[in-house]
């Protein structure tokens, strides 16, 4: 195959945000005195938070107890990341260097809200880097449902034989399948099982591996 076009997954895969997310969950479970147990936040790694708060509202006795959750999660979501805590991932500007030089499109679709996406994007410095983005309120269904993969495809104008995805979480590579556009896995929080071996392109240490890669497929 030669990789016209890259699909980047954002939280987990370019930021090492999953981490600040599981750690302001914690806190906001620890302020409301609610159960948080390990697994609460791995379940939902790439998918939507509609999917996530319609666990927690069984999870948590009631929607109004849900609601003040993600509200304190966001709090402390936007302190982290104004206080720098946000930090990306190894290799990331050099990957994209390397796909603007070999001239190959790139586009974000991530489960994540536009707004958010924009911030983290500018907390980066890399808001100018990316001039398509795909976000979970521009679709019908996020991950591991395929909408944001074929929106973003369809945006990229190209055939899917010719575009790769990057992601990091076990809902993000079912989207992929369910969307049939191969796909790299670039570990974050879960190591990958034997199935998503199989179903994976490629598993990558991380992004640097990802140009590396591209590198040898495209030449």
């Amino acid at each position: 195959m030669v990789v016209h076009g890259i699909i980047f997954d954002m939280d987990g895969l370019m930021f090492d945000s999953e981490k600040l997310y599981n750690q302001a969950n914690i806190e906001a479970a620890k302020e409301m005195k609610l159960p948080f147990p390990d697994d609460y936040y791995q379940r939902f790694i790439g998918a939507s938070d509609d999917d996530m708060m319609a666990f927690f509202d069984e999870a948590f006795g009631g929607k109004e107890q849900t609601e003040r959750f993600m509200e304190l999660t966001y709090q402390r979501i936007n302190e982290l990341v104004r206080t720098g805590h946000l930090k990306k991932k190894p290799g990331l500007d050099d990957l994209l260097d390397y796909l603007d030089q070999q001239r190959i499109a790139k586009i974000i679709a991530s489960s994540n809200f536009k707004s958010k996406i924009t911030e983290f994007l500018v907390a980066g410095g890399i808001s100018d880097r990316f001039s398509k983005i795909v976000s979970v309120d521009k679709v019908k269904a996020g991950k591991p449902a395929p909408d944001l993969f074929l929106r973003a495809q369809t945006e990229l104008a190209l055939p899917k034989e010719q575009v790769l995805i990057l992601e990091d979480s076990p809902n993000g590579l079912l989207a992929a399948k369910a969307a049939n556009i191969n796909c790299l896995i670039v570990p974050d929080l879960i190591q990958p099982t034997d199935e998503m071996r199989q179903q994976a392109l490629a598993v990558l240490p991380n992004l640097g591996a990802v140009k590396d890669y591209l590198e040898k497929i495209n030449h």
